[in-house]
């Protein structure tokens, strides 16, 4: 390999070789470059040019010791133009600069597009996340108003009947108290009466004395009979309610999981041996 670019050119031995052939591994002067990209098995060859030029160390074939020109797509390896002669020549060969910006072009466009795709993803995470956050907050929100709906229905019945209970144990107190008054009258009378007995019983005259009882009976007729009295009850009836009931009361939940799968490239078998 040369290493500089002060020597002649390197095919006709006579102009200064300034144009370093970066695929032969050759100086050349320009009349021999110009030459050079006109042929059709070199016209993709680069070129570096100028007074001060340090070409990169290349790696060799090692059974001829010659630059990588070609390269076989059948055996998927990098081969000098001696091999391309010797052990390639039926195969399906293209020039190696020609290949290579073929595959550079593929992996850019695979780049770009797998870029393209986390920042889609990405985008989608980020507006995804807030509208995630926003229906989680939305369902707190209406779990807790519909539970305080519930709520505020149970403390209105627990009201109701407790209010109904009261109103019934006035009316039913009223009533007691109303008849207890008439009970407590009677035995006023009754006991005027006993009175008024036990005094005729002294009477001596039949007549006065029978008087005397009939105005006692009917001072008992008007006073209460024999009476048969219902004390009021009250009893609340509950309800065997299980939790499990009142959870029914309740709506539900549906959640729909994060669905994330990674479409893999199908692999090929590229070698890219080089020797």
């Amino acid at each position: 390999m040369a290493q500089s670019a002060s020597k002649s050119c390197d095919i006709c031995m006579r102009g200064p070789g300034h144009n370093y052939c970066e695929q032969c591994d050759q100086w050349l002067c320009e009349n021999c470059k110009t030459l050079h990209l006109r042929s059709k098995i070199s016209r993709n060859h680069t070129f570096l040019s100028g007074q001060n030029i340090n070409p990169e160390e290349k790696l060799l074939c090692t059974e001829h010791d010659k630059n990588f020109i070609f390269y076989c797509n059948a055996c998927d390896i990098p081969i000098c133009k001696l091999c391309i002669v010797k052990k390639h020549k039926q195969h399906d060969t293209s020039e190696i600069n020609e290949s290579t910006q073929e595959l550079q072009s593929e992996l850019k466009k695979m780049i770009d597009s797998k870029m393209k795709c986390i920042r889609t993803n990405l985008d989608k995470i980020e507006q995804g996340t807030g509208c995630y956050q926003t229906a989680v907050k939305e369902a707190i929100r209406t779990i807790t108003e519909e539970g305080n709906q519930i709520k505020l229905w149970i403390d209105k019945k627990v009201q109701a009947l407790i209010k109904s209970l009261e109103e019934q144990e006035t009316t039913s107190l009223q009533a007691l108290q109303s008849i207890r008054t008439k009970f407590e009258n009677d035995m006023e009378m009754l006991k005027k009466c006993q009175n008024n007995f036990a005094e005729s019983e002294t009477i001596t005259d039949a007549t006065k004395r029978l008087k005397e009882l009939k105005l006692i009976k009917s001072q008992l007729d008007v006073a209460a009979g024999k009476q048969s009295m219902v004390i009021p009850t009250v009893k609340y009836n509950k309800k065997n309610v299980s939790e499990r009931e009142l959870i029914y009361l309740f709506g539900d939940i549906s959640f729909r999981e994060i669905v994330y799968s990674v479409e893999q490239t199908p692999k090929k078998d590229t070698r890219y041996l080089l020797y």
